[in-house]
C-alpha cells in the first residue's frame, strides 16, 4: 500500500510556494521550484545508477545546498539516505558503510579522497557523485566502479519526476547514535515516523511560509529532522549554518540577526556560549519567535540572559531521542530566582504518550516519585538497523499491557512528577552511581555548580574506586576573563548539596571537549580525568 511520504512534503511546496527561497547558504539561495527539480535531477541519475527502492545511499558532505537536494533526491529514488559525519574518524566512517551496505556515496571530493586513501578495509561502495569541479575521476575509477560529478548531474530533462512508490512504514533514514559496544548504533526511522512528528509541529508552532529556519545541527544529527522537514512542508526558508561560526558566539548572534532567523533550534550549550559571550546587546532580534533548547541542561542564569535580549521569542525547552523523535516540551515562563532550579522537560506534545515506571513496575503519579520514562507514539522508530538483540532490549512490548502489541521505547532517562504536574528529568538510569553506599545523581551535582555565578560550564563524572565504589569528579569551566578558586566552589556547593554529594576532585578548564553534534563529549573526558586521576595515585605513592 502506497503512503503519504517524505519527499512528498517537497513536491508539495514547490506547486504551492514555486518562487519561495527553500534553501540559503552563505550567498547562495534556491528556490522550492529549483530544489524540485533539482532533487528530481538527482534522483533520476541515482536509478540510471541502479539504486533501487530500500538501497541505503550515504551522504558525506558538509553543509550546502547539495546537501539537501542529496537528501530528497535519494528519498524520490526509493532509497534510505545515511548521513555520514565527514569529519568523524575513518574507522567509524568505515564502520557505518559496511554494517549498513552502502554501496552509493554522494561526496565532496576531498572527503572522498581521505576515505578511499585512509581506509584499511575492503568497503561496499561502488559508485559515487562526487560535489566539487576538482575531482580526479581516474584516480576514483581505479577503485570504484562508477563516479560521477555531482554538478553535472542536472540533464536538463523533463523535471516532472514521479517518486518511488511505497510504504508510509518504509525506512526513510538512518540515523547513528554512540553505541555501548564501540561502535555507532543505527536507527532506522520511517516516513511515517518523521511525519507524526513533522505533521504535529508545524501545526503545534504555528510555522508559515514567512519564517526562516536557522539549521545549526548537522544532517546526521535528529535536530535537523524539524530545521529541514518542517520548514519544506510550510515552505519556509532554511538558511543553513556555516559550522565554522558555531565556534565564534559573536559571529553566531550577529548571523542570527543579520538573516532575520524567526526559528532557532539547537543543543543547549550553543545557546550558554551565546549567552556568556555573544555581545547579544549589540543586536536586534526582533525576528526571532521561537527557541527551542535540548540536549545538556540549560542553567537558568544563561535562559535569563536570553530572554532579555530576545524579548519577542517564545522559549521552549524540548525533550526527545533519536529513537522516538521529539516527545515532550516545556514553554518557559517567568523564571524563579533561585539559579539552581531545574527546568522540567514538560508534558508530551498533542498524540504523544509518555509514561514512567517506578521500580516496582507501576506508573508513577504522585509529586516526587521517580520512575524511568517510556515514549509511545508513530514516531517511535523501527529500531536499529541490523541489531536485532539490541533493538528487542529497548524497542518493547507496552509493559502496562502485557498481551497489547504496541511498541514503546525505553529511554534509560529517570524522571519525577512536579508540584505542576511536569515530568523533571532526574538523570541516566545508567549514570546514578554509588560512592561510599550512597546512591548519587550527578545532573543534581551539575545544576548546582552551574548555578554558581562564576561558572560557565560543569561536567560531574565517577571514577571507579576499589575502595569506596566512586570517587566524583567535577570538571568545571570558569566564566570568560574570571576566575574561581575551589574553595568558593566548595562553600557554593555546601550550602545545596549533603555531604556525601560533594566533588573530591574538582579540575578547572578553558573548554570542554564537544561531539560534533555540539553536546559535551562526556566519554573522552571520563578516559581524560580517570587518566588524571590514576597517574595522581602513582605519583602519590
Amino acid at each position: 500500500m502506497c503512503g503519504y511520504l517524505l519527499q512528498h512534503l517537497l513536491e508539495h511546496s514547490a506547486r504551492k510556494y514555486p518562487d519561495n527561497v527553500a534553501v540559503v547558504f552563505k550567498e547562495k539561495s534556491v528556490t522550492y521550484s529549483e530544489l524540485e527539480q533539482q532533487s528530481n535531477d538527482l534522483a533520476r541519475k541515482l536509478q540510471q545508477s541502479g539504486i533501487k527502492k530500500g538501497d541505503r545511499v550515504g551522504i558525506m558532505l558538509s553543509k550546502s545546498i547539495e546537501t539537501i537536494v542529496s537528501l530528497f533526491g535519494i528519498l524520490k529514488s526509493g532509497a534510505i539516505y545515511v548521513p555520514i559525519d565527514p569529519s568523524a574518524p575513518v574507522n567509524r566512517i568505515t564502520y557505518i558503510i559496511k554494517h549498513c551496505g552502502i554501496e552509493c556515496l554522494i561526496a565532496s571530493s576531498p572527503n572522498l579522497n581521505t576515505l578511499l586513501s585512509d581506509s584499511e578495509e575492503q568497503m561496499s561502495v561502488t559508485k559515487a557523485i562526487v560535489v566539487g569541479k576538482d575531482h580526479d575521476e581516474s584516480r576514483h575509477l581505479n577503485i570504484l566502479a562508477e563516479c560521477l560529478p555531482f554538478y553535472q548531474v542536472s540533464d536538463n530533462g523533463d523535471s516532472e519526476f514521479q517518486s518511488v512508490e511505497m510504504s508510509d512504514s518504509s525506512p526513510a533514514y538512518i540515523l547513528h547514535t554512540s553505541g555501548s559496544t564501540g561502535n555507532p548504533k543505527g536507527v532506522a526511522i520511517s516516513h511515517l515516523n518523521a511525519l507524526t512528528f513533522v505533521e504535529m509541529a508545524a501545526r503545534f508552532f504555528k510555522i508559515s511560509e514567512t519564517d526562516r529556519f536557522c539549521n545549526h545541527a548537522p544532517l546526521h544529527f535528529d535536530l535537523s529532522v524539524f530545521d529541514i522537514f518542517v520548514a519544506v512542508k510550510c515552505g519556509a526558508a532554511i538558511v543553513l549554518l556555516p559550522e565554522l561560526l558555531s565556534t565564534f558566539p559573536v559571529k553566531l548572534s550577529e548571523f542570527i540577526a543579520k538573516e532575520q532567523i524567526t526559528i532557532w533550534n539547537s543543543v543547549s550549550s550553543v545557546l550558554t556560549m551565546l549567552a556568556d559571550k555573544g555581545m547579544l546587546e549589540r543586536h536586534s532580534f526582533d525576528a526571532l519567535r521561537i527557541v527551542h533548547f535540548s540536549g545538556d541542561i540549560m542553567p537558568a542564569k544563561y535562559l535569563r540572559v536570553l530572554t532579555k535580549h530576545m524579548g519577542n521569542a517564545s522559549f521552549f525547552n524540548i525533550y526527545g531521542q533519536t529513537e522516538a523523535n521529539s516527545s515532550m516540551f516545556y514553554p518557559i515562563g517567568e523564571l524563579p530566582d533561585d539559579d539552581a532550579w531545574r527546568i522540567p522537560i514538560g508534558r508530551p506534545f498533542p498524540n504523544f504518550e509518555v509514561f514512567a515506571l517506578n521500580d516496582a513496575g507501576e506508573v508513577i503519579s504522585r509529586v516526587g516519585e521517580d520512575g524511568e520514562l517510556y515514549v509511545g507514539s508513530s514516531t517511535v522508530a523501527l529500531g536499529y538497523w541490523g541489531e536485532e538483540w539490541m533493538t528487542g532490549d529497548k524497542f518493547v512490548p507496552d509493559p502496562r499491557y502485557p498481551v497489547s502489541r504496541k511498541i514503546v521505547y525505553k529511554t534509560g532517562d529517570l524522571v519525577r512528577i512536579d508540584g505542576h504536574g511536569n515530568y523533571v528529568f532526574s538523570g541516566r538510569k545508567d549514570n546514578m552511581v554509588k560512592s561510599r553506599g550512597y546512591r548519587i545523581e550527578l545532573e543534581e551535582i551539575e545544576t548546582v555548580l552551574s548555578s554558581h555565578p562564576e561558572i560557565m560550564a560543569a561536567v560531574v563524572l565517577p571514577i571507579p574506586d576499589e575502595l569506596v565504589g566512586n570517587r566524583i569528579v567535577a570538571v568545571i569551566v570558569p566564566m570568560s576573563n574570571r576566575t574561581v578558586g575551589k574553595e568558593d566552589v566548595v562553600r557554593h556547593c555546601a550550602t545545596r548539596l549533603p555531604k556525601y554529594m560533594m566533588p573530591e576532585i574538582m579540575e578547572f578548564r578553558d573548554s570542554l571537549p564537544m561531539t560534533s553534534s555540539g553536546k559535551i563529549d562526556r566519554k573522552t573526558l571520563a578516559g581524560i580525568c580517570a587518566g588524571n586521576y590514576r597517574h595522581s595515585q602513582e605519583d602519590s605513592v
